[in-house]
């Protein structure tokens, strides 16, 4: 079987070889048990109803999306250590195309990438088994706070892997992680088209996690990328983090110290090395936290390259405009403050980023981002969200507007 074959395809196959059946045979062994596990499993639907207006100084339209994600996600029970999750997605445009989806060639406009049609976005198999589980086929993979591997949920169309993964607790306090992704599922999907829906990969992602005590964690993880149909984006990463909190009665701070190192890999032509570094210090005082942080992407001035992280929840660093879900070649240094409320039963959020390059003092620019949501009931929650980006010397000015209504059931 070729390493090109959709894992999500494969799962039956690896589960016959693991067990030692064949499908006769499986029927044959406790088939009212098994027929059991699937009738007891659990069936959950979401609705995910999306306004998004965007206004960029590069274009003389704007672009206004209207779409509904509708979801429907299936759970079996377990069956001898073994279960099955599935999940469909449908993107659905519910007003004029007036954005660019990366589809409908409305090129003219900004891009908004929400694609309409339907998706498999998770076909899997898992095993659980005492302190080890495995799971092979379409799934997702969130590593630790997404920075390097995520699933890009903001979008309609989320991003999974066709992939194996293994995780084992060593300990009561340890965890370790592995993961082999065969293909990354991009948003861009599940039509062809450019941006490509998905990228053959050959990724091995190794995660470790040591909950030192209730206040203190400790981590470690190496990333080695390489992507057949995109080599420049090939890379391996190693680093390693110390989160933690300390409590006071009705006062908390909590902090995150990273530091990492990236270079080129595999099929990559460029030879290039880059650092990272990220550090945060909040204080939490009854509703409110307050929080100051200081991230750096770094640029190696020869290879004229800085670092990327191509598989990571990338909206949810450097602003919420998305100006920079590629990083500049001279790099990034970005310092944020943020602040977030409760008032009564809504949550609001104010964060200001300030933009610069880490390879020589070049200002890119800064940017306001605003959100406020609430839940109407345990089902339903609405959410109002604002970027306002202002360009100094990378990009355009542009501002994007965001409501959007969740129900679960």
């Amino acid at each position: 079987m070729s390493r090109s074959t959709p894992l999500c395809l494969m799962g039956s196959v690896a589960i016959l070889s693991v067990t030692g059946f064949t499908a006769g045979q499986l029927q044959a062994a406790e088939e009212q048990t098994l027929a059991q596990a699937l009738s007891a499993g659990k069936t959950t639907v979401n609705f995910r109803l999306r306004s998004e207006q965007v206004d960029d100084d590069l274009f003389t339209r704007s672009a206004h999306a209207g779409t509904l994600r509708s979801r429907l996600t299936y759970n079996s029970g377990a069956w001898q250590g073994w279960d099955v999750n599935l999940e469909l997605d449908h993107v659905a445009h519910v007003t004029d195309d007036k954005f660019n989806s990366t589809r409908n060639f409305k090129i003219n406009r900004p891009q908004i990438p929400d694609p309409d049609g339907a998706d498999l976005n998770q076909a899997n198999l898992r095993y659980r088994q005492g302190a080890a589980t495995f799971v092979v086929g379409r799934q997702r993979l969130l590593r630790d706070n997404q920075r390097f591997v995520g699933g890009v949920a903001w979008r309609q169309n989320e991003q999974t892997y066709d992939a194996a993964s293994f995780g084992y607790k060593v300990s009561d306090s340890v965890q370790i992680d592995y993961a082999w992704i065969n293909s990354t599922r991009r948003i861009f999907g599940p039509e062809a088209g450019n941006p490509p829906p998905s990228l053959d990969s050959n990724h091995h992602l190794l995660n470790a996690v040591w909950q030192i005590n209730t206040g203190l964690r400790m981590g470690a993880y190496l990333y080695a990328l390489e992507f057949d149909d995109a080599a420049l984006l090939s890379s391996g990463t190693a680093g390693a983090y110390l989160q933690g909190t300390s409590a006071q009665e009705g006062f908390a701070l909590d902090y995150r110290l990273e530091a990492a190192r990236q270079q080129d890999n595999k099929n990559n032509p460029r030879n290039y090395s880059a650092n990272y570094v990220h550090g945060t210090l909040g204080a939490t005082f009854g509703p409110t936290r307050i929080a100051v942080a200081y991230e750096v992407l770094g640029a190696d001035g020869s290879a004229n390259v800085a670092m990327q992280t191509p598989l990571a929840t990338l909206h949810a660093f450097q602003g919420w405009a998305d100006k920079f879900l590629t990083t500049p070649a001279n790099g990034m240094r970005d310092t944020y403050i943020s602040a977030q409320h409760k008032v009564g039963n809504v949550d609001l959020m104010v964060v200001w980023h300030d933009y610069e390059a880490d390879r020589g003092a070049v200002s890119y620019g800064s940017e306001w981002n605003l959100q406020a949501s609430t839940g109407i009931n345990a089902n339903v929650t609405l959410t109002l969200k604002y970027a306002d980006y202002q360009a100094d010397n990378f990009g355009t000015d542009a501002k994007k507007l965001w409501l959007m209504a969740e129900a679960r059931f």
